[in-house]
């Protein structure tokens, strides 16, 4: 069994119809494999990791890629903390000032968590990918909204609260969920388990929103049609 894991008026003149068709010229294996290259290394001197992962790469995308990968390969998941958060905020869900107050708190447990162990939940990888990305001059954003996953083909699907990211490359936006892509925790041994999903980099828009709704719809980056 798995789990797995603003702004609007000034985007309109963006070209918003995007996806990983638009870079099928380019070959992504010394990409991956530069980011296999720094496999285990921590967080602790960021700037420089990310300039070990983008410095021999001539394109933003690539740069990115490079990033991406080694974000879902290095950073796992953590059961507890999601479980943890998971329950507060539906117990909170009617408490807005207490929910508030709880993000604060949250927050600053899993930044911490993800600094010392590498271990995260969804906002953790938006926000380390976020960061990762500007360090190499790309421009991401975090989306919030609703994650919703099939865990299998004979049960109910999953429905949550959930992070990801939008990424501008070549002046387009381009959706992504490294959450997704990294693995799934083992909900035998409550382990985290990398299974790279390369499907959620740069997932085209209409596939991306039937398990992704952000709360705000532009970030959906489908055209809106009167």
């Amino acid at each position: 069994m798995r789990i797995l894991w603003v702004i609007t008026a000034f985007f309109l003149w963006v070209p918003l119809w995007a996806q990983q068709s638009d870079f099928e010229n380019i070959d992504f294996w010394r990409a991956d494999y530069i980011a296999t290259q720094q496999q285990g290394e921590g967080l602790h001197l960021l700037p420089i990791l990310v300039h070990e992962l983008t410095a021999a790469l001539p394109t933003d995308v690539e740069k990115f890629r490079a990033i991406y990968y080694w974000v879902c390969h290095n950073i796992k998941g953590n059961y507890h903390l999601m479980r943890k958060n998971r329950n507060t905020l539906r117990a909170l869900e009617n408490d807005s000032l207490a929910l508030a107050s709880w993000n604060r708190t949250i927050q600053k447990e899993v930044f911490n968590t993800l600094r010392t162990s590498n271990e995260t939940l969804c906002t953790g990888y938006a926000y380390l990918l976020k960061e990762m990305a500007a360090l190499a001059g790309i421009r991401a954003v975090i989306i919030h909204g609703t994650g919703t996953w099939d865990q299998s083909s004979s049960r109910a699907r999953n429905k949550s609260m959930h992070s990801w990211n939008a990424v501008q490359l070549n002046g387009k936006w381009y959706l992504c969920d490294a959450t997704w892509s990294s693995g799934y925790i083992d909900m035998e041994t409550r382990l985290f388990r990398f299974d790279y999903d390369d499907r959620f980099f740069l997932m085209d828009p209409e596939t991306f929103r039937e398990t992704h709704e952000p709360d705000d719809v532009v970030w959906q980056l489908i055209p809106i049609t009167k």
